[in-house]
């Protein structure tokens, strides 16, 4: 099982700087363009939590009309970091739903973790000069004895 460790959201700016393009649209942040002090006010102001796993860095914001579910991002190409900030939010935080919004190329590690595909935003995600869509992903968490 994959380690999670709480990071500030200074280390978070950094952690999402080192992984460049797998970072762009971390929690509603990009790092390619937006500079250190503008991802630690966004993150902050989103209420987001943000940890290393292993290589890659996950987080979470919460749905504020939803209380129990939560955004989550991940600059991980493989599952495992998704499936221990899933564990950790289901245990801890009593999460029950989850969503996660990505570009396509980004949606191996979410649907690996047990992701349904559930819907499109056409043209949500400006990158590259270019509009781009962004799969909607949702996970109800598993219920545990």
């Amino acid at each position: 099982m994959t380690e999670l460790r709480p990071l500030s959201p200074a280390e978070a700016a950094e952690g999402l700087r080192r992984a460049g393009d797998a970072a762009r649209g971390f929690l509603g942040t990009d790092p390619v363009t937006q500079n250190d002090a503008l991802l630690v006010r966004e993150l902050t102001a989103r209420g987001a939590q943000v940890y290393a796993a292993g290589g890659a860095v996950v987080g979470c914001v919460p749905n504020r009309a939803q209380p129990r579910q939560a955004y989550v991002s991940s600059t991980s190409a493989g599952p495992e970091p998704v499936r221990a900030l899933l564990g950790h939010l289901t245990t801890y935080q009593r999460r029950t739903s989850f969503v996660a919004l990505v570009p396509e190329q980004g949606a191996a590690a979410f649907l690996g973790a047990g992701f349904t595909r559930t819907g499109v935003l056409p043209g949500h995600h400006y990158a590259g000069h270019a509009f781009h869509d962004v799969l909607v992903l949702v996970k109800e968490a598993s219920c545990r004895s």
